[in-house]
């Protein structure tokens, strides 16, 4: 025997003592060893007991057999065992899908992309949508479905069937049995099952997150701030109704489109148009950012705003879009500009103030001695030349300080109702010499008349001014139209202009067909000094003049031009209910007389003119150098004393104090008063408000005369 033989034996030997006990085993034991052990240890031991099952083994057994026999049954076993346990585990797979299935407060269902049927319809959905299941399995998704037709449905379903998609997922309405209709969204794939393709739709019912939505929404609508959020790449995610009205364009034509294209009508990022970009900041930096920039509307108005921008993070911090918000300053920048403008004007005003006294007391004696050598030399002297360009030299000057106290609304004037047509008429000669022969004048007048509180001169001074400004933009010729008509001020118009108070006003337009203005000049063209035209052609301050002018007379002014189509002045003055007083007779030459006057003038060389031009008139005049001086010279000469001619403005005792002590002596003296200072400081004396006769520096002999005479004459 050889030893392959004993070795043989000897496991078989051993097998059959495993198989002898194996064999006692119940087989309830069996089956429970069988779920706890192994597969491997159990396809052993089934394999052993199935051998033992067909008959023991004898020493003469040969083991080759017995050991092919054990490999065949361990693997057919274990096989067997893997697929029984594969299928429990899968079953179990299955009933757990299918309660989770059932369980699901979601709509989900398969239809077959063909007939569109519905073959599978879960509780989830019988529950929601009121239908009984059977009812369900007989519909399609086109009766859930009110927004979608066939054609409609079946084009929205084909990028799954054609495999250009693996899911869709859309919002849309579903209906219930009763007709009541809901907000869902709809997850489907084409998936396949049992050998064939179906549609699996998961639905979600949205409705409290479309009422978050919409109260979001509500939110963001109310507000007057522009609201965006923007993508990593400058698109638009989101706007509200706000930032679509401002940049006039609808909320379609806005999504999906970058920022830069609607705000600021470029095509590249406005950083790269060398702009500070606040969402570039942001999506850069991760942190807020504000920046001032100015956008454009679709017609290509400027809008001038503040942008905020603040960062929307991901779980890990990343910033996945930037919210920004977009505040219109349009309006608090005119107000900013109309401040500065005003701060301007007000700074001049002040300058022109301060030394608009000593100044026109100088103009005073300059003009006033001249005017007098002038009268002394005669028309023959060979010095009468020279003697005319010092004093139109002063005239230039004493015009250079009115028009500075002009535009700084300190210009002393002399309000009274007035026909504004009549002015307008008055000047149509006028008009006519001052612009070229190649400009055409048109003045269309109101049918009616239009009273305003105005001073004369000065609305003449802004008529010839804006004519002079005209005449200049079309130096090849063209056009002048002045029109006048009535015109009611309301909310709507004070809205869109910025401007102005509610209430009847007349309104005067300047229309030329000249060069026009661009948007920088129209931002400027009111300010002191500031002109277009060559050095030395203009002082720039015609504009200015009159936006002055019009202010004291609490009026508005308003400019339309475009480059090559003109400039439009447009004036408006509040009308009055009040009568015209008719003019009082002016002495054309310089009367003289015999009265006595006395002079109060704190400058001497003023006082001195005074004096001097009344005295060569046969006045006899008493002088006094301020107010305290001037009560004491009356006490002295009372009874003869029959004019008083008093500065405003003297040191010890105002001109007008001096003269209510003075009025208490003697009731019906007569009072003339003379001031180089500017409107608000005589304005606090309470000249105007009694209407005292009134002189303003620089004053000319002859006007002294004319204002003394024709006080004296009244009665």
């Amino acid at each position: 025997m050889g030893k392959s033989d004993t070795l043989g034996k000897g496991i078989i030997s051993l097998l059959n003592k495993v198989i002898d006990k194996l064999i006692k085993i119940k087989i309830c034991h069996l089956l429970w060893m069988s779920v706890l052990a192994s597969e491997i240890f159990t396809a052993v031991i089934v394999s052993i007991m199935s051998i033992a099952f067909y008959g023991r083994v004898t020493n003469d057994y040969l083991i080759t057999g017995s050991v092919t026999a054990l490999l065949v049954s361990f693997v057919v076993v274990f096989v067997l065992l893997s697929i029984l346990k594969q299928m429990r585990r899968t079953e179990a797979e299955h009933n757990r899908l299918l309660n989770i299935l059932k369980a699901s407060l979601n709509e989900i269902y398969t239809f077959d992309p063909d007939t569109l049927r519905l073959s599978y319809v879960n509780a989830g959905a019988v529950r929601n949508l009121g239908y009984s299941m059977d009812e369900l399995k007989m519909m399609t998704p086109l009766d859930l479905k009110p927004e979608f037709d066939e054609v409609s449905f079946r084009n929205l379903i084909a990028p799954l069937i054609n495999h250009e998609k693996e899911k869709l997922i859309f919002q849309t309405v579903h209906r219930r049995a009763d007709g009541s209709l809901y907000p869902v969204e709809v997850h489907l794939q084409l998936i396949g099952y049992d050998g064939e393709k179906v549609f699996l739709a998961i639905i979600l019912d949205i409705t409290e997150r479309k009422e978050a939505e919409e109260f979001m929404r509500g939110i963001l609508e109310s507000v007057g701030e522009g609201f965006l959020v923007i993508d990593p790449a400058y698109r638009i995610i989101l706007a509200n109704k706000s930032y679509c009205e401002r940049t006039k364009t609808s909320l379609n034509a806005i999504k999906g489109r970058c920022c830069y294209e609607i705000s600021h009508r470029i095509d590249k990022p406005c950083f790269e148009a060398g702009e500070i970009c606040a969402p570039r900041h942001t999506f850069e930096t991760g942190e807020a950012c504000t920046a001032l920039h100015t956008h454009y509307d679709r017609d290509g108005n400027p809008i001038y705003v503040e942008t905020r921008s603040f960062p929307m993070n991901d779980a890990h911090g990343n910033v996945i879009a930037v919210i920004e918000i977009v505040d219109d300053i349009t309006e608090k920048k005119r107000l900013e500009d109309q401040l500065r403008q005003s701060q301007k004007m007000e700074a001049v005003g002040k300058l022109a103030g301060g030394i608009a006294h000593d100044f026109n007391n100088i103009l005073t004696a300059i003009i006033g001695y001249g005017s007098l050598l002038q009268a002394d030399i005669g028309e023959d002297s060979h010095l009468i030349s020279r003697l005319e360009h010092i004093l139109t030299s002063a005239g230039k000057a004493a015009n250079l300080t009115r028009q500075l106290l002009a535009f700084s609304r300190k210009q002393i004037m002399s309000p009274k109702p007035v026909n504004l047509n009549d002015i307008i008429r008055d000047m149509e000669k006028l008009l006519t010499r001052l612009v070229s022969e190649d400009i055409e004048i048109k003045i269309m007048l109101s049918e009616k008349d239009l009273t305003i509180m105005a001073d004369s001169g000065q609305i003449e001074q802004v008529i010839m001014n804006l004519a002079t400004n005209a005449r200049d933009a079309m130096p090849h010729g063209g056009q002048l139209t002045i029109t006048t008509e009535t015109f009611r001020m309301e909310l709507g118009f004070i809205k869109e202009k910025g401007f102005g108070k509610r209430g009847r006003y007349a309104c005067i337009s300047v229309a030329d067909t000249g060069e026009g203005l661009d948007e920088r000049t129209k931002e400027r063209i009111f300010e002191p000094f500031f002109t277009t035209k060559d050095v030395g052609k203009g002082t720039g301050l015609g504009l200015a003049v009159v936006y002055g002018i019009v202010s004291q007379h609490n009026g508005y002014i308003d400019v339309q031009s475009e480059l090559g189509r003109g400039t439009t002045f447009k004036i408006y003055l509040p009308l009055t209910e009040k009568e015209i007083e008719e003019a009082e007779p002016s002495v054309s030459e310089p009367v003289g007389g015999t009265e006595t006057i006395l002079v109060a003038e704190d400058d001497e060389i003023v006082r001195g003119l005074v004096k001097e031009t009344l005295e060569g008139f046969g006045y006899r005049v008493i002088e006094a150098m301020d107010g305290d001086d001037a009560i004491a010279k009356f006490m002295e000469d009372k009874d003869e004393i029959q004019l008083l001619l008093f500065d405003v403005v003297m040191p010890k005792k105002s001109g007008k104090d001096a003269y209510e002590n003075i009025k208490k002596i003697k009731p019906d003296v007569k009072i003339v008063f003379m001031s180089g200072y500017t409107a608000d400081i005589v304005h606090k004396k309470g000249i105007f408000e009694e209407k005292i006769p009134f002189l303003f520096k620089p004053v000319s002999p002859g006007e002294i005369l004319r204002k003394t005479r024709e006080v004296l004459d009244r009665k």
